[in-house]
């Protein structure tokens, strides 16, 4: 970075070009110059993020303001005030006599920059209309097949939610999931389809792939059966991290704790057979276990000796395709480790 943006408030971030080609996505290859920007000058962090919220909130129907357009809009605000002398400090404002600084006016000059993109760039005008957004959620022991706008299938397993617009812009299609969901997505070489999952932002042109980002893992994946499928992590502290390029039969797992992209082949069963039914674990822990038991089922599952039953060695393995619940837990508790009673959608292990 040339530019130096120690100084910079959430105004001057907005102004500056190379800002906004960050946060609207025209500049990936800079994700990891602004991370790594940002990690050395956190006292930043606070007029980066408001920034980025305005910008965001300005591109929500597709449309980023041109540097020309926000800089005279902040101008034409500006000279409406006048600066204060010594003392003009204090200007009493009746009929409720509240008193408004010099700092004051330039607060509410900034938000009142806010409202004007609010209103130019998400309200309609003649002949426009407001790109409104819909939410699909599943419950626990839940799946769904879900259309999108664009002929995009999408299949969202069991505790998932995935959010997206009710019409795709012509050059971009952008949807969110917390969860798990396998998208067989519609080519469109004009129109990349991008997937936000927390830190993770993964790119498709047309597809199929699996992408598994409960926010209780500790990891995210992504597992391409077909195409291709670009992933990058804007926390990634290097370039070779920060982006993994996907062909079929590859994944890549994200570590957030390290916040590490880490490709390798992998098992279709694990990663896309609850798709048809299966329920894969391969060495899995007791508390990951019981977890995924309680999504897939949709059961509370009451555990009444936690420390005896998570014994730290203790792994489980194997693939069951349409079982009912009481099969697995025979499964698990064998030989005698634990004993359970079911009471509808109430599951206790003593």
């Amino acid at each position: 970075m040339k530019k130096i943006y120690d100084h910079f408030t959430c105004n001057d971030f907005i102004l500056d070009e190379d800002f906004r080609a960050w946060v609207n996505g025209s500049a990936p290859e800079k994700d990891h110059l602004w991370a790594s920007w940002m990690r050395s000058n956190p006292s930043r962090k606070t007029e980066i993020e408001k920034a980025r919220r305005i910008l965001n909130a300005i591109q929500i129907k597709g449309i980023a303001p041109e540097a020309e357009d926000v800089h005279q809009e902040w101008k034409k605000l500006e000279s409406s005030f006048t600066t204060p002398t010594i003392s003009e400090q204090e200007v009493i404002v009746n009929p409720f006599r509240r008193i408004f600084t010099f700092f004051n006016i330039l607060a509410a000059a900034s938000v009142l920059l806010v409202f004007f993109f609010a209103g130019r760039f998400l309200l309609p005008t003649t002949g426009e209309t407001v790109i409104s957004s819909v939410e699909q959620k599943t419950g626990n022991g839940q799946q769904r097949d879900i259309k999108l706008p664009d002929g995009t299938i999408v299949r969202l397993n069991a505790g998932s939610t995935i959010t997206y617009p009710k019409v795709f812009p012509d050059t971009l299609r952008e949807v969110t999931l917390s969860g798990e969901a396998f998208f067989s997505v519609a080519k469109n070489a004009k129109s990349p389809f991008i997937i936000h999952t927390g830190e993770i932002v993964t790119r498709v042109l047309g597809t199929s792939f699996n992408v598994r980002a409960y926010p209780e893992n500790e990891d995210v994946q992504i597992a391409v059966v077909e195409g291709k499928v670009k992933v990058n992590t804007r926390l990634a502290p290097t370039e070779d991290k920060n982006s993994v390029c996907l062909t079929g039969n590859e994944m890549v797992t994200f570590q957030k704790t390290k916040g590490e992209l880490i490709k390798s082949d992998y098992d279709e069963k694990e990663q896309i057979g609850w798709k048809d039914g299966i329920l894969y674990f391969e060495k899995s822990d007791f508390i990951s276990t019981v977890k995924k038991l309680e999504r897939w089922y949709g059961v509370r599952i009451h555990i009444a000796d936690l420390k005896k039953l998570d014994d730290p060695s203790w792994r489980f393995s194997g693939k069951f395709q349409h079982k009912q619940l009481e099969y697995i837990l025979n499964v698990m508790s064998y030989p005698n480790r634990f004993s359970y009673t079911i009471n509808k959608d109430t599951v206790n292990l003593q």
